[in-house]
């Protein structure tokens, strides 16, 4: 296993079977605002995700995912993307690493792909990177109640929920969430 903090040296690729997760490019940025620009899929964002689809505006949120926040061992961001088409289907990251033993994960995906195992998938590769190679102990994830297809997808990856959190500070809102966790 490497170092910890050589793993940060830029975003890893990582594979599944049908997803290739990579750092996002500007090429990238068209198909993912499309993603963040719909409803459904900024319904469980936490008061959503800001569409920033202009410079400068672009240039320094990739400045800041695949170097700045990544260099300070902050966040990994990957884009996620179908193998096949090569198409951005959607976003993946782990980060707030604690003590270089506890990290959370997040993801969300184009409602394309939604119900075809797609975010299970990625979840698992995420998650046996950072239990297997990083050496975290814990990687938690938070979802809001409703979003009960995203519990299910943390569960089928052997998270195991730890409670539920009331009016718990969600994005930019509020809202009652359930904590998940796979602890080594």
């Amino acid at each position: 296993m490497k170092d910890f903090n050589s793993y940060f040296e830029s975003i890893p690729e990582l594979e599944t079977e049908r997803l290739r997760l990579t750092a996002f490019t500007r090429e990238d940025m068209d198909a993912y605002f499309d993603i963040l620009r719909d409803p459904k899929v900024q319904k469980y964002l936490g008061g959503g995700v800001p569409v920033f689809d202009k410079e400068p505006h672009i240039s320094n949120w990739l400045r800041n995912i695949n170097d700045r926040l990544l260099k300070r061992k902050i966040v990994f961001t990957w884009c996620i993307r179908d193998k096949e088409s090569n198409r951005v289907v959607g976003r993946i990251d782990l980060g707030g690493f604690v003590k270089k033993t506890a990290a959370e994960i997040s993801y969300h995906l184009s409602k394309d792909f939604w119900g075809r195992e797609i975010a299970t998938e990625a979840v698992e590769r995420v998650t046996r990177f950072g239990l297997d190679e990083l050496g975290l102990a814990r990687i938690q994830g938070l979802v809001r109640i409703e979003n009960q297809a995203s519990i299910r997808v943390l569960e089928k990856n052997g998270y195991l929920r730890e409670g539920l959190l009331h009016h718990y500070p969600f994005g930019r809102e509020f809202h009652d969430v359930v904590m998940l966790a796979i602890v080594r």
